[in-house]
């Protein structure tokens, strides 16, 4: 193996390993004793694992809803999944994308350590994805590899050390305190989510009634809501296709059956990615001090977006229904203006939409969080349409990258290289 391979599949391409290797490093630096050395690496490792587990279970229970709402309403368009779009990026310029990775990291961590902007971008697969996008918009203006390594990677560093920087006057009305950032490249969604709902002003929420107690009371246990609001999703979107189309595409079950078993997957999902993040940032906080202490004095470590859901569970539910209502809004809209149509990738609005609803609903309330929410999904829906022409070098595409800042930093890298060549 290669050391570009060794950089893209190895140590950068799992977060879990790259996570834990700064959890150890961290408590060396403290001098803790070795029971401790270990217990501290090996639960950060778990915790980020869990994450993971979680969000495939959830991500595979979203995928589905996403072929119902396709099937059901007959629409065939452009699909916003990170994954799919950098698998496709790294066939063709796996050599690239590991470069600008490097060259990405170590001005990043120069930025760290020479300037006033101390966030370190811990999250290993949006650091992909990026690298990702800008190989395959420089390579296509046909730049050559050393030029292409040189202007992604600063792209990538200043990306990485920015993002969680415009985010955390946000970030930090929800945890009240700097521990951590949010390393997700989705910083103008949260941005855009934060500074609207900071035009409602949050005061004493309205009195409740009976009914409203009761069934408050019934659905105390967010998991619960979880449940049944996927539950209601799920039979919603399958009433619009035949029984047969539902039994042939699973198994020959039926709808109420596949609505169950997919929201308590789904819910299972949300459960195990909560309890991954605790376990991750009650392990990695305290970790991360000994290097910022060593290496990069005051840095603060930027963390996957998930680690606000613990914040208000119930928001960020409330953000990823209302944010997926903002794109199916803009999905009508890009239909009656242009061939072209982004359906809306049920996983970004989830990841992405969750954590703006609960940014939005800490700093403004139920109605912040309502009207954030759906100009926030509405936003992400329409912004991938001034991306997806950059791509075209990557071949005839069902697909394009999800999450906010990569539409706009890749127009803004295309242009201006375009001004500059």
């Amino acid at each position: 193996m290669n050391a570009t391979q060794m950089i893209s599949k190895g140590l950068l391409g799992e977060p879990a390993l790259l996570l834990g290797l700064i959890a150890f490093v961290g408590l060396l630096l403290q001098k803790q004793p070795f029971q401790r050395l270990i217990h501290g690496t090996i639960k950060t490792m778990l915790g980020y694992t869990l994450l993971q587990i979680g969000a495939n279970a959830a991500g595979s229970s979203l995928s589905n809803l996403s072929a119902v709402i396709q099937k059901g309403f007959q629409i065939i368009g452009i699909i916003p999944h990170n994954e799919t779009i950098t698998a496709l990026a790294q066939i063709n310029y796996g050599e690239e994308i590991a470069l600008i990775m490097l060259a990405g990291m170590i001005v990043h961590l120069m930025i760290a350590r020479f300037t006033r902007i101390k966030y370190i971008f811990l999250t290993g697969h949006h650091m992909l994805f990026m690298a990702s996008l800008l190989a395959g918009v420089l390579v296509s203006m046909s730049m050559p590899l050393w030029q292409v390594m040189v202007g992604g990677g600063i792209v990538l560093a200043l990306s990485m050390s920015f993002a969680p920087l415009i985010t955390q006057p946000y970030v930090r009305r929800v945890t009240g305190s700097d521990d951590f950032a949010i390393g997700h490249f989705n910083s103008v969604g949260y941005v855009l989510s934060g500074f609207i709902a900071s035009w409602f002003k949050k005061g004493p929420e309205p009195p409740e009634s009976k009914g409203l107690q009761k069934l408050r009371s019934f659905f105390q246990d967010h998991m619960v809501v979880i449940t049944v609001f996927t539950f209601v999703l799920f039979l919603f979107s399958g009433l619009f296709i035949s029984p047969g189309g539902i039994e042939e595409m699973f198994s020959g079950r039926h709808i109420l059956v596949v609505s169950l078993i997919q929201a308590t997957w789904f819910a299972g999902g949300c459960y195990v990615i909560l309890a991954g993040v605790r376990m991750l940032l009650s392990e990695i906080v305290p970790a991360f001090k000994g290097i910022a202490d060593r290496i990069v004095p005051g840095a603060i470590p930027a963390l996957d977006c998930p680690v606000l859901f613990k914040f208000s569970p119930f928001s960020a539910m409330i953000g990823f229904l209302l944010s997926f209502a903002g794109g199916l809004a803009a999905m009508v809209v890009l239909l009656q203006v242009q061939y072209t149509v982004i359906i809306p990738g049920v996983i970004p609005h989830f990841f992405s939409g969750g954590a703006a609803g609960v940014i939005a609903y800490k700093i403004g309330g139920r109605r912040a969080l309502i009207v954030s929410s759906l100009i926030h999904g509405f936003a992400i829906t329409i912004l991938p349409t001034f991306l997806i022409p950059l791509l075209s070098n990557l071949g005839y595409l069902r697909a394009t990258f999800a999450d906010s800042d990569f539409s706009v930093i890749g127009v803004l890298v295309n242009e201006l290289f375009s001004w500059f060549k």
